[in-house]
């Protein structure tokens, strides 16, 4: 049985961790409001890729999107790593992407980083949650594609 000296001291421990996880130190993981990863198969977009027209296309991907996978060095990668970008970044809404078009989660993948732009009901469910910045990161392996994705 605990005595009241030993709740108190448990009570305590906590309040010290609530108050140091609201120091400045931790003020950046405080500020996490959703977290989302996804992991793509490169030959499950081919074959997406493969049996659509642009048109189609538009309602998955936006069309900036589409020129800039186009353009790609390797562009059936980039369309693996916006499609994961759009898998994870529903996950971290916490929606899926229920109500949310295909096309109003962009991915913009530069050689150094992966930038997450939001339109539509998209950006109305992140401002909805507070979500003001998306830090993301993608990386290939074999034939697959990991996207992680974290909403502040």
């Amino acid at each position: 049985m605990r005595t009241d000296q030993q709740c108190q001291n448990v009570t305590d421990f906590f309040k010290q961790q609530e108050s140091e996880a609201l120091s400045p130190e931790y003020e950046s993981t405080a500020r996490v409001k959703g977290i989302g990863i996804d992991i793509t198969p490169i030959y499950r977009i081919t074959k997406l890729i493969d049996q659509c027209d642009r048109e189609t296309l538009n309602l998955l991907f936006a069309p900036d999107e589409i020129d800039r996978c186009q353009a790609a060095h390797n562009p059936l990668q980039s369309y693996a790593v916006c499609f994961a970008t759009k898998e994870a970044v529903g996950k971290a809404l916490g929606t899926g992407l229920a109500g949310i078009g295909w096309n109003e989660i962009e991915a913009n993948i530069t050689h150094s980083k992966l930038i997450v732009h939001l339109h539509g009901q998209a950006s109305i469910e992140a401002s909805r949650l507070g979500i003001r910045e998306w830090l993301a990161t993608w990386s290939c392996w074999e034939q697959y594609v990991l996207v992680q994705v974290l909403a502040q």
